[in-house]
């Protein structure tokens, strides 16, 4: 009997709510709310981060406060036409002048705010606002002579506070002249997610002679880069305060595979897990913490992302202490110490995200929930230390020094290196160069080595913000090449491309290419986009979890060994609805197809009566998993032929049939997982960060 997948009922009828909200939109109605954005600055024009910002409505009497982030900038969203007071405050400094603005429907307002003085004594920051609000006709004439009374109303304490002053100067001793003294500012400011934290502007020492220059640095990338696949698009910190900067995610999904599953379980990717049902994907607490020159950052991670980023690291089954259960509730870790040396240099220790594959670890900050093998079979953290160096405001070199490649440990001998090279010339046009060598990263092998190197370019092409139609538009794209090569015993040397003695290739190569599209002021987006994949010897072709297999198990169903194929390509439609920087609802419906059976069928890929394994045999770490018999117990055969497929029906099918039927009676048989060439999905996802 056909079944109406769940996921198409559920597309159907979210965009059905979505439409009748639609239509009851400002767009249609409403005024539209207008948006203020600006840099906090200190009283010589110096960008001043972690400024508290406050927006007084005169017209209903009420404040919102924001606070600037790291490059002195903050966003002012969905404003009501209407009167404004503008308040700056920093550890008792305030505005320099008393700021009124009139905010017009559907207003993109910038103004800056220049520290000065004291916030309290009599400083013109501190006039209160009108206690009789405007009229309801902001241009009328009864509202225009009072906002000109408010406004005369400041400059007259304006004036007598400068009064104060001169009285003051004339009555003071003289003294020798001499440079003003320069505030530097300590505070780092908080990095958009998957992109490099940057140094805080600031100033260089004022000369003791006369006519002293003071030399400015530019913080790195102080550009508005919310637009780029793998940062989020939040601009507001509202919960943040001087020393710390808290980051909550919640990221929650309803994923269906039209193949199916019977079990509900999806393998073969980092983002989709389970079929027909509502999950919680993520959910992360933590922050960064900055004081003086010191950094941290700390985000958990709860949710599936607990268990399934764990299993793909195979570096746990080596030696003791249960690595993947003292680190899989941590996303990111780590701490270190900020340089004062030309734009910034970081020095950080833990386990931080990879920037290998373009896309965010986080769901919220990619254009896309599920990207394409590129990013998917690419490391998502690394575990060691992290150098950032500045030269420039815009480039960044950051070398790694690494346990190994997506790993809590070393395999073998040899730790990772490597590092990226980033360079955004122009605030519309990103280069990404990473780059990965020396690790010898295979479970039991220790003498072969892996090399890769990954490029991303991404380019905004389009950008008119003020649309209401198509606003804006942006295309990324990525390579990915790399291999392993060597062994440390015959049967297990490799090489990169294959050689003349006969050394089986082991390779990887892939690209990206996704384009994205804005409408109406960055209220909705759609990305179109998918990629390919070519992996002989599959080592870095995620394991279908079959009978509960992990890296350290492997499994027979899908062998990964030298010389074996491994061909893959997929394509997604992507629609994004985003009424607030907060929150995502996102809609896609993807392909995916590979060259040998590889996704979860009808009949699943558990076992009857559930998981009998992950089962070493032999004792021996990280070999594969036993063949099962249709009873749901371990078949007495525990291996592979390396060539074909590596499917029990290929290889050993009869042999496995024979030995069920020997050990456990008549009608026993070999089980085998239901695995499919391709796979449709349609995704639903709501995700919030703040």
């Amino acid at each position: 009997m056909n079944r109406k997948p769940l996921g198409a009922v559920l597309s159907a009828l979210m965009f059905l709510i979505l439409g009748v909200h639609l239509w009851g939109t400002p767009a249609y109605g409403e005024p539209a709310p207008g948006v203020l954005h600006g840099t906090t600055l200190d009283a010589r024009g110096l960008v001043t981060p972690q400024v508290q910002v406050t927006v007084h409505s005169v017209d209903e009497n009420a404040d919102r406060v924001v606070v600037s982030d790291g490059q002195g900038n903050f966003v002012v969203g969905n404003l009501k036409p209407g009167h404004y007071q503008l308040i700056a405050n920093k550890q008792g400094l305030a505005s320099s002048q008393v700021t009124y603005l009139a905010v017009a429907a559907g207003d993109d307002l910038r103004f800056d705010l220049k520290l000065s003085g004291s916030a309290s004594g009599g400083s013109p920051s501190a006039v209160a606002p009108p206690a009789t609000p405007p009229a309801a006709d902001p241009d009328s004439p009864s509202a225009i002579t009072k906002e000109i009374d408010a406004m005369k109303e400041g400059m007259d304490e304006m004036r007598v506070r400068m009064e104060e002053l001169e009285a003051k100067l004339k009555a003071a001793p003289a003294e020798q002249p001499a440079a003003a003294p320069v505030e530097s500012s300590s505070v780092a400011p908080i990095p958009a997610q998957g992109q490099a934290p940057a140094e805080s502007s600031t100033a260089a020492p004022a000369s003791t002679c006369c006519n002293a220059e003071v030399t400015t640095k530019s913080a790195p990338f102080s550009f508005d880069n919310t637009w780029e696949n793998n940062t989020p698009r939040t601009k507001d910190t509202p919960l943040a305060t001087k020393y710390f900067t808290p980051e909550i995610r919640v990221d929650t999904n309803f994923i269906e595979s039209y193949n199916q599953p019977k079990d509900h379980t999806m393998g073969g990717s980092t983002e989709s897990f389970r079929n027909g049902e509502f999950q919680l994907e993520q959910m992360s607490v933590g922050g960064d913490l900055r004081i003086d020159n010191v950094r941290a950052r700390l985000l958990t991670m709860n949710g599936l992302f607990a268990t399934t980023t764990p299993r793909n690291d195979g570096s746990a089954g080596v030696g003791q202490w249960n690595l993947n259960d003292a680190y899989k509730y941590f996303s990111e870790a780590w701490a270190g110490y900020h340089f004062n040396v030309n734009h910034g240099l970081n020095v950080d220790y833990g386990i931080f995200v990879s920037y290998i594959g373009l896309f965010s670890y986080y769901n919220f900050d990619n254009w896309t929930y599920q990207p394409s093998y590129v990013s998917s079979n690419t490391p998502w953290f690394f575990n060691g230390v992290r150098i950032q160096w500045f030269p420039t405001d815009k480039l960044k070199i950051e070398p790694w020094i690494i346990n190994g490649w997506q790993s809590y440990a070393k395999f073998n001998g040899h730790p990772g290196l490597g590092g990226q090279i980033k360079w955004i010339p122009k605030e519309w046009l990103s280069f990404v160069f990473n780059n990965y060598g020396m690790g010898t990263d295979e479970l039991g092998i220790p003498g072969r080595s892996r090399i890769h190197t990954d490029d991303s370019a991404e380019v905004r092409y389009y950008n008119k913000p003020e649309n209401l139609g198509l606003d804006k538009m942006a295309f990324t794209v990525t390579g990915d090449l790399g291999c392993e090569y060597g062994g440390s015993a015959p049967g297990t040397v490799t090489a990169c491309w294959g050689d003349k003695n006969g050394h089986p290739k082991q390779s990887f190569a892939g690209w990206m290419l996704y384009n994205r599209f804005w409408f109406h002021k960055d209220l909705f987006a759609t990305t179109i986009g998918g990629g390919a994949m070519d992996n002989p010897g599959r080592y870095l072709t995620l394991l279908p979890p079959i009978n509960g297999a992990t890296s350290v198990s492997g499994s027979p169903y899908f062998p990964e060994a030298p010389g074996l194929p491994y061909k893959a390509w997929d394509s997604t439609i992507t629609f994004d609805y985003m009424p607030s920087q907060f929150i995502t609802f996102r809609f896609e419906t993807g392909y995916r197809y590979a060259s040998i059976p590889y996704f979860s069928g009808r009949q699943g890929i558990t076992p009857p009566g559930g998981n009998v394994g992950p089962v070493a045999y032999n004792g021996s770490v990280g070999t594969a998993s036993s063949y099962l018999c249709t009873n749901g117990s371990t078949s007495a055969i525990s291996a592979f032929s390396p060539s074909g497929n590596g499917f029990a029906a290929d290889n050993v099918g009869n042999a496995i049939g024979s030995s069920c039927l020997s050990q456990y009676g008549s009608g026993w048989s070999a089980w085998s997982p239901d695995l499919r060439h391709n796979q449709w999905n349609s995704t639903i996802a709501v995700m919030v960060k703040f």
